[in-house]
């Protein structure tokens, strides 16, 4: 419960329902919008599972224990008793260190053959046909068959053995240790994560989050790298963090196409292909904003608005100048939070 902490702060209102949705990968353009505004939107889609219900139930729980406090308009902030507790609880439980991989990676099927390949892997190097599989699903276990089937002239454990190492040289030891204790191999069972958590100061949840941070970590390493294993990886791993649908309609725009025309060619309303170039603002580090704000769109909102970005309210906009839309607003809302990405607050 207490790691709920980590993502509100003690100066910055927050929705704890927009945290929420930023951690199960809710991806609408205003949850985005706040993720980024928050500071956790490298945060996407690393609790994909993450039940309502159970998250409300912790943040009151917060709440009544005086770590939260809230501030009107649904929104929470840390108290210092809060601040005390989340620093007290980072320095005994483990953290995940790359939130961001989560979001461009097909995480529950790369754990899955990450498990496979070890024990695969293993047991051919010992020569050995006659083993129970671990537990996996028909998908992973036929992409394994056929990755295995096109590569197995290469001395695989030997390789795998490489690069592993190479891997874990900059984990910390103790979590290097936890990690592969988690696999099975010729003779070797993997523990459980309770099994570990009881031989370390982890909890049960620390192990599952260290699982979940060193083996997305494991897929980039090997993604960006030029083993044999990037074959395995590169199907599962995104190479944008837009949707897919985002993508594409960026792709148009950013060759150069009108707004008319995209939605024509992608068969979608004008307000969907305006959402696509909003998340795209958010994502694209080239992104063009001065495409879609005129010289006269800036002048108004430079007019109307200066200091804390959160506080910005549209219907000021809308009272004084209605000719300029609310995702224009958005637009500019968004540049500049990434012109001082540094002023967000902690």
């Amino acid at each position: 419960m207490d790691e709920l902490l980590y993502f509100f702060s003690k100066t910055q209102p927050r929705r704890p329902t927009v945290v929420r949705q930023v951690l199960s990968n809710k991806r609408t353009v205003s949850n985005l919008f706040w993720g980024m505004r928050y500071g956790i939107i490298d945060w996407l889609a690393v609790c994909p599972r993450f039940e309502r219900a159970k998250f409300d139930g912790e943040i009151k729980e917060l709440i009544r224990r005086g770590r939260l406090i809230e501030t009107g308009d649904r929104e929470v902030l840390l108290t210092e008793t809060g601040v005390k507790q989340c620093t007290a609880f980072e320095s005994q439980h483990y953290r995940i260190k790359k939130p961001a991989i989560f979001g461009a990676l097909k995480t529950q099927l790369w754990q899955e053959l990450l498990r496979l390949l070890v024990q695969v892997i293993s047991e051919a190097s010992y020569h050995n046909r006659r083993y129970f599989v671990v537990a996996s699903s028909f998908q992973a276990q036929t992409i394994i068959k056929r990755w295995y089937k096109e590569n197995r002239q290469y001395d695989l454990g030997r390789v795998l053995g490489e690069q592993l190492l190479l891997f874990l040289e900059n984990v910390d030891r103790q979590h290097a240790d936890i990690f592969m204790q988690l696999f099975s191999g010729h003779d070797v069972i993997a523990k459980t994560i309770e099994q570990v958590a009881a031989d370390t100061n982890y909890s049960a949840c620390d192990v599952q989050f260290l699982w979940e941070d060193l083996s997305a970590s494991l897929a980039a390493f090997l993604y960006n790298g030029s083993s044999i294993f990037k074959s395995l990886v590169a199907p599962l791993m995104a190479s944008s963090r837009l949707s897919k649908s985002a993508a594409a309609t960026y792709g148009l725009y950013e060759s150069g196409l009108p707004l008319s025309t995209i939605k024509t060619k992608r068969r979608l309303k004008e307000s969907t292909v305006i959402e696509h170039l909003l998340e795209a603002a958010i994502f694209v580090p080239t992104f063009d904003f001065k495409r879609l704000l005129s010289v006269k769109d800036y002048y108004v909102l430079r007019q109307l608005f200066q200091g804390n970005i959160d506080n910005w309210s549209y219907k000021k906009l809308e009272s004084v100048e209605p000719t300029v839309s609310f995702a224009k607003f958005r637009l500019y809302q968004i540049e500049q939070t990434r012109l001082n990405a540094d002023n967000i607050s902690d």
